[in-house]
């Protein structure tokens, strides 16, 4: 998929949306249950011409019972993707996997050396390649503050890395006269090269929003990654699953509020900055 696509879809996704939903047919097993949430943790096969194979998230339709399954169950069902919505249904039970479960993907690693930070304590100095492909810092942004998330440039589904995308196009654009930077740091640390990233983003990069690349730069990916609370997994496999968080830090790099999920709203961010904002200055 070429640039000149991607942007289109991203402008799309903030302009207008189609009414038209797409239906996609797919097989996986299920890693996890949410109920809460209604949703499942789904470890699907290649979606021809949509995604390649990953481990992620699917919504139910509220039609879905979520107690007919347990864990392991292979189940085949079908993807409705409409506007910047998506859900699941129509599953159907294929049988149970041989796989043992795979590790949980929310537990902490009790030997790292890395350390899941809480709002007022501080986030490491870590460095990434920019789309030019010079290291950069996050205190060389020299910014009050910057709200960093985290995406990976093969993410097709429009409410994950996409609408990430577009929340901080909004805000880059809203606080174009501030002090203030949005990045974009991809997980992909194989396939996100600088190279890929600037052929894929480089055209609605601006001065206050940037894409970082963590191609090369293994050890600050892990850092940043447990010490902001996001999770991901599969890039050796190029089966890539993770969860959606964005971070706000002021200039010392000092954690100030966390957004979870893929439903938090520009909206909150914006007042949380304009807030700071009248506190700070």
């Amino acid at each position: 998929m070429n640039k000149r696509i991607i942007l289109l879809i991203i402008a799309t996704l903030s302009l207008f949306s189609c009414d038209t939903p797409k239906t996609y047919k797919v097989i996986g097993v299920i890693k996890e249950i949410n109920k809460h949430d209604n949703k499942l943790l789904i470890d699907h096969e290649e979606i021809p011409g949509f995604m390649v194979k990953m481990v992620m998230f699917f919504n139910l339709h509220n039609t879905v019972d979520i107690n007919q399954f347990t864990i392991n169950d292979s189940v085949s069902f079908d993807l409705i993707i409409k506007n910047k919505d998506s859900y699941t249904i129509n599953y159907n039970k294929l049988g149970v996997s041989a796989l043992n479960s795979q590790k949980d993907f929310w537990d902490d690693d009790e030997d790292s050396k890395y350390s899941l930070k809480e709002p007022g304590e501080y986030i490491d100095n870590v460095s990434f390649s920019n789309t030019n492909s010079n290291n950069i810092s996050l205190s060389d942004f020299n910014s009050d503050f910057m709200l960093i998330s985290f995406i990976f440039s093969k993410c097709p589904m429009p409410n994950m890395c996409p609408a990430g995308i577009v929340k901080n196009q909004y805000l880059a654009n809203h606080f174009k006269n501030e002090n203030i930077t949005f990045l974009l740091i991809s997980f992909d640390y194989l396939y996100d090269t600088p190279d890929v990233l600037k052929s894929m983003y480089g055209e609605i990069e601006k001065e206050n929003l940037h894409f970082l690349s963590s191609y090369n730069h293994l050890n600050d990916i892990f850092s940043i990654s447990q010490q902001s609370g996001v999770a991901y997994w599969g890039v050796e496999e190029n089966n890539i699953g993770h969860t959606m968080r964005s971070i706000l830090i002021d200039k010392n790099l000092k954690l100030i509020k966390t957004y979870d999920g893929i439903d938090w709203k520009p909206s909150e961010a914006k007042k949380d900055i304009e807030n700071l904002l009248k506190i700070y200055y």
